[in-house]
């Protein structure tokens, strides 16, 4: 099944492989991520959503007088779990959510308003005037959510009921803010669900649609309270904003719609924009764990380099956004830098923000917790099994399900590699016949085994993402020349090689303007990050870490090994502000560390990503 961000008439750089033709093993990191996210997470947020969202919809079709559960864009939770059970049909060919999915759709058409109109909020309240809270209601993002679900079933061959219904919702929205009309979300992304409605249908009103939304898109005019433009990426026209603003998923979700347009319309300056934003957010915001947004007032981004640790944002929802962003910069562009940024989500964002049970979630992750720390609705210091941002965990089940269709890429008669899996992959026919089988134990160890079982086409190559963390490498026992991030290698009937990433624990300093963590390192072993835990480290505020010394690595761990590193305790200090440091006791301790995915699994306690050297 192609995956919906492929552009319809134009041609992008790459095209991405089909989920289908993608198969994770079992055993491998994404089989194991995505096995239990079908088995134990999309069960449980079902049933979460049964007495939530559901449930909102269930009273407006049953005519029940009751207050909305939840934000304004809860019908979006129900959208994107049918996507993701959707995704997961595709991937394995399941029937275990059809009841699931043809009973919500059922649902979906009884509650739609004779116009289109679809959205518990906005009927729940029959006073309220649909449209009209543009700062607030995200009616339009909500809806988007449906869309993007209707296509994904639609290629799955299940879309008929749900494509009438999003049909419906579509031209109301054409009829209301198509070219020549006014108004737009304070929360983005109609635009992109708006531009692969199009892609689908071939109805070129949805396309224009979505250009004249995002041509309104920064007059200034919407507020809520404190909140002003900037949070509601308003602030600015989209084609002369070069700096991520606001608050983080709204500008994730906007940019990964503006790439969406970009595609089918070519408008320069929307690319020249969109890869200025993309520069801010990766080269001078962005939390070395993957994470967006340092302000938890406004869930925004801060200015450059303001990147607390402790008070770190980081929503869920903005790193799954933030794959969207980087998956269609990589196909319109080929570039590796995008491949390398969705990677640093895979392995620290995603893992952390699920715990290891499948059933409880984070929807801010902190770099830093505190001892004796308050767990707050939007800070928490635990995972709970579902949370007030519960867009989250419905993200989360979504992205996790549909990774396949972001592991490979083809180009004429090249095939690339862009994450690293084991497994094996489908030869597209233009490519050869047969499959790709991938053996690894990646990201626990860097060591690759490639083999082409079949025939390829005359001409094929085969390009393989060096990971840009990565400083020693080999193809097939020997260096081997890198152009533009990947081995471009002829790929012929008997190819089987070997690939070598080198992997050893690392200490990584930020940029001397990170000022909330200067005088401390991270230790990375690939492109997982780690942080020390009380649970393994008691009195973990008084340490001090040695980063001169060797880092040695511990064969424990379900997947990922544990880290070692030197540490002394800072002496108690006598005031607190002293003239002198504080001496540091000659005793050397060995501290532990684990990946970032895991921490908070074994109960509350301190943590730190970023370790003390002073």
């Amino acid at each position: 099944m192609p995956h919906p961000a492929t552009p319809a008439l134009l041609n992008a750089d790459q095209t991405p492989v089909a989920l289908t033709s993608v198969h994770p093993s079992e055993q491998g990191w994404i089989g194991r991520l995505q096995a239990r996210n079908a088995s134990v997470t999309l069960p449980h947020v079902i049933a979460q959503l049964d007495e939530t969202s559901l449930l909102n919809l269930r009273n407006v079709r049953d005519d029940v007088e009751a207050a909305h559960i939840g934000n304004p864009n809860s019908d979006s939770e129900v959208h994107m779990v049918l996507e993701a059970v959707a995704w997961e049909a595709a991937r394995t060919g399941s029937t275990e959510f059809d009841s699931f999915v043809d009973e919500t759709i059922e649902l979906l058409a009884a509650v739609q308003a004779d116009d289109g109109y679809l959205n518990s909020w906005g009927q729940q309240n029959a006073a309220y005037e649909h449209f009209s809270d543009a700062a607030m209601g995200q009616e339009l993002f909500t809806g988007s959510h449906l869309l993007k679900t209707a296509v994904v079933l639609n290629r799955l061959g299940r879309g008929d009921a749900i494509m009438t219904i999003a049909t419906k919702w579509a031209d109301l929205v054409v009829e209301n803010f198509g070219p020549g009309k006014d108004g737009y979300d304070g929360f983005p992304g109609v635009e992109g669900a708006l531009v692969e409605f199009y892609r689908e249908t071939g109805e070129k009103k949805y396309l224009d649609t979505a250009v004249a939304l995002l041509d309104r898109r920064g007059q200034g005019r919407l507020h809520y309270g404190p909140l002003g433009p900037i949070f509601f990426q308003d602030h600015e026209p989209v084609r002369d904003a070069i700096e991520a603003l606001g608050h983080a998923s709204r500008q994730q979700y906007l940019d990964a719609s503006v790439a969406d347009v970009y595609a089918e319309t070519r408008d320069e300056a929307l690319e020249k924009a969109l890869v200025a934003r993309w520069e801010s957010t990766h080269l001078t915001k962005l939390y070395i764990t993957g994470g967006l947004g340092s302000r938890h007032f406004d869930e925004s981004f801060g200015a450059p380099y303001e990147l607390p640790a402790s008070r770190a944002y980081c929503e869920t929802a903005a790193s799954v956004a933030d794959i969207y962003v980087n998956h269609r910069l990589l196909l319109l562009s080929g570039g590796s830098r995008y491949a390398d940024a969705i990677e640093k989500v895979m392995y620290n964002m995603l893992p952390a923000a699920v715990g290891t049970d499948g059933t409880s979630f984070f929807s801010s992750n902190p770099l830093q917790v505190r001892s004796r720390q308050r767990d707050e609705t939007n800070n928490r210091i635990a995972r709970a099994p579902w949370v007030t941002h519960s867009t989250s965990p419905t993200s989360l089940t979504r992205i996790i399900a549909s990774l396949g269709a972001h592991v490979a890429t083809t180009h004429d008669r090249t095939l690339s590699i862009q994450q690293w899996f084991d497994g094996s992959i489908d030869l597209p026919e233009n490519i050869g016949e047969g499959k790709l089988a991938i053996e690894t134990n990646y990201p626990a160890s860097g060591s690759i085994r490639i083999r082409l079982e079949g025939t390829a086409v005359a001409g094929a190559r085969l390009r393989m993402r060096v990971p840009n963390w990565c400083e020693k490498h080999s193809f097939n026992g020997r260096s081997a020349i890198v152009v533009d991030g990947y081995y471009d290698q002829p790929l012929t009937d008997d190819f089987d090689v070997m690939i070598e990433f080198q992997m050893p624990a690392r200490f990584v300093y930020a940029h001397p303007r990170v000022d909330a963590v200067r005088g401390c390192r991270a230790v990375l072993r690939g492109p997982v990050v780690y942080c020390a835990e009380g649970v393994d480290n008691p009195q973990i505020e008084n340490l001090v870490f040695d980063t001169t010394a060797e880092v040695g690595e511990v064969a424990e761990g379900e997947l990922l090994p544990k880290i070692s590193v030197p540490a002394r305790f800072r002496r108690k200090p006598q005031a607190l502000y002293m003239r002198t440091m504080v001496a540091v006791d000659p005793e050397v301790r060995t501290a532990t560390l684990v990946p970032y995915g895991t921490w908070g699994n074994r109960g509350s306690s301190p943590m730190r990503v970023w370790l003390p050297t002073e």
